[in-house]
């Protein structure tokens, strides 16, 4: 009998463990992709994150339904519950930081472009290219105007000082790849 017991103790930590591990990461995925950072989500589901968020669903969905139908221990099933909702806690505690870090990135690669616009690595026209050539010898300021997080977008508004009006923007492609565009505003 014990050795029975111990079996079913086996199998239950195994299948409360694929459970576990596999909504924490589904649930980690979305943190990445909501705050800008590169995620599965994005990368390969082109920001489909109801994919991600229904997997985790259906996970936990299922898991439920075999404890409460008396497959599964309910000790487990609440420490699983427990386990997914310290973690998104934990993670929306996170978030702020995460969405920096991610603007920051998105900063940097707009700083590169605008250092050297015409050896910068990025899906970019030669117009505009030749635009920022131009407006670098002007001054200028730089004031970011958007950071839409879950597309890894930042707009960048430049104002030169005989007052014309410039708008970047730089996003991300799935594979890592900067867009950017830049043109001239009315105002």
């Amino acid at each position: 009998m014990p050795d029975r017991m111990l079996e079913m103790t086996h199998l239950l930590n195994k299948d409360f463990l694929w459970r576990t591990a596999a909504t924490a990461l589904l649930v980690f995925d979305y943190f990445l992709f909501s705050t800008g950072n590169p995620s599965i989500t994005y990368s390969f589901l082109g920001g489909w994150f109801g994919v991600t968020l229904l997997a985790a669903f259906i996970i936990a969905a299922s898991y439920g339904a075999k404890t409460f139908a008396g497959r599964e221990t309910k000790r487990g099933f609440l420490l699983y519950i427990l386990f997914i909702i310290a973690l998104s806690l934990a993670l929306f505690v996170a978030s702020p930081y995460a969405g920096r870090v991610a603007g920051a990135r998105l900063q940097a690669k707009a700083d590169s472009f605008v250092k050297d616009p015409t050896n910068y690595k990025a899906e970019v026209s030669s117009e505009e290219r030749q635009l920022m050539v131009e407006l670098k010898k002007q001054k200028f300021t730089v004031q970011r105007a958007a950071f839409v997080p879950t597309f890894q977008r930042a707009d960048y508004l430049f104002r030169t000082e005989q007052g014309a009006t410039y708008l970047l923007v730089m996003e991300t492609k799935w594979n890592g790849t900067p867009v950017i565009s830049l043109r001239r505003t009315q105002g």
